[in-house]
């Protein structure tokens, strides 16, 4: 189960941004068999000079519409995985108007027992091991 926590800058359209939570979704039910119903997204919009990123590093262009996409997720994905993550978000991305340049993903592991769905009930208890 993915959590995605999507911070864009409130110069984007609200079409811009509906396009990045759907390429995150996309990408992660393609490359990392995540459910189609599995989605639990967090869009938090920034007002000018409240998300501070280097235009530069390391040796990228962005712009005033640079986005950051984290995303929280049960351990065991592959790099190749990762790799073909990252690509897929980032090109569904520039295909609805994104530069690349300004599509930033970070991803963090945890476990079964970091979790819980609802009702107070540790993961372990919906989840169904592959």
């Amino acid at each position: 189960m993915p959590l995605a926590r999507i911070s864009v800058p409130s110069c984007l359209p609200q079409s811009k941004i509906s396009a990045l939570a759907a390429a995150v979704h996309t990408a992660l039910v393609a490359t990392c068999n995540v459910p189609e119903k599995d989605r639990f997204q967090l869009i938090s919009v920034f007002p000018p000079g409240m998300m501070i990123i280097d235009p530069t590093f390391p040796d990228v262009r962005r712009t005033a519409e640079a986005s950051i996409v984290e995303i929280l997720f049960l351990e065991g994905r592959s790099v190749e995985q990762r790799r073909r993550l990252f690509a897929m978000i980032a090109g569904i991305a520039v295909d609805a108007g994104f530069r690349g340049d300004d599509i930033t993903i970070v991803l963090t592991e945890n476990s079964i027992p970091d979790w819980s769905l609802g009702h107070g009930f540790m993961f372990e208890k919906h989840h169904a091991p592959a």
